[in-house]
């Protein structure tokens, strides 16, 4: 990690994007800003030693389908790199929490909300825009879907949606197709 020149994580975490390039300088401890314009690409072999490993988990989110095709909200980023184990820094950690944390309190969400209850009353903020959006992309492109195939669907749905200018989660598009073929097949089976 950079000691040098320290990150202004707190900007960084405001910032409702990050390019994957961003992303992994930030999570091994490096200013973007610092090292823009000195012509290193991390997609190659010809880096700096002290950025082999930001190359590393440059390649590893941008191998990802999850985020989205070069940019990714500052959450997203966060929460993949916690899943996958990424190497990432206290204060850049503390700083997208306490902007979640505040994203809550001007929704008039409680931060100690029992999951449970939470699921019932509305549907997380970032859920509710992913499925506001996913009825967007639906709705403007009409869908026939059988739903047999929820994976095939879900590249179609957010191969669309990139076209519309909108980013998905084909896996979370996939999942959310998955369980409304399947509430709708127990529905069937009730009646």
């Amino acid at each position: 990690m950079q000691d040098d020149d320290p990150v202004d994580y707190q900007f960084w975490s405001k910032l409702d994007g990050w390019s994957f390039r961003d992303a992994a300088l930030l999570l091994c401890g490096f200013d973007p800003d610092a090292v823009r314009g000195s012509g290193i690409r991390l997609d190659s072999r010809e880096h700096p030693e002290h950025l082999a490993e930001a190359s590393k988990v440059y390649r590893v989110l941008k191998s990802t389908t999850a985020l989205g095709p070069n940019v990714a909200h500052p959450f997203t980023v966060i929460e993949h790199a916690l899943k996958k184990n990424l190497p990432m820094p206290t204060p850049l950690l503390g700083a997208v929490r306490e902007r979640f944390r505040q994203e809550r309190e001007r929704e008039g969400r409680q931060i100690d909300e029992v999951l449970g209850e939470a699921e019932q009353a509305e549907p997380h903020p970032r859920s509710k825009g992913f499925l506001l959006r996913l009825i967007y992309v639906m709705a403007k492109r009409g869908y026939g879907l059988k739903l047999e195939q929820p994976y095939n669907d879900a590249n179609e749905i957010a191969d669309d949606a990139e076209r519309l200018g909108l980013v998905l989660d084909r896996d979370a598009v996939a999942r959310y197709l998955k369980d409304a073929r399947q509430q709708a097949e127990s529905k069937a089976i009730e009646e």
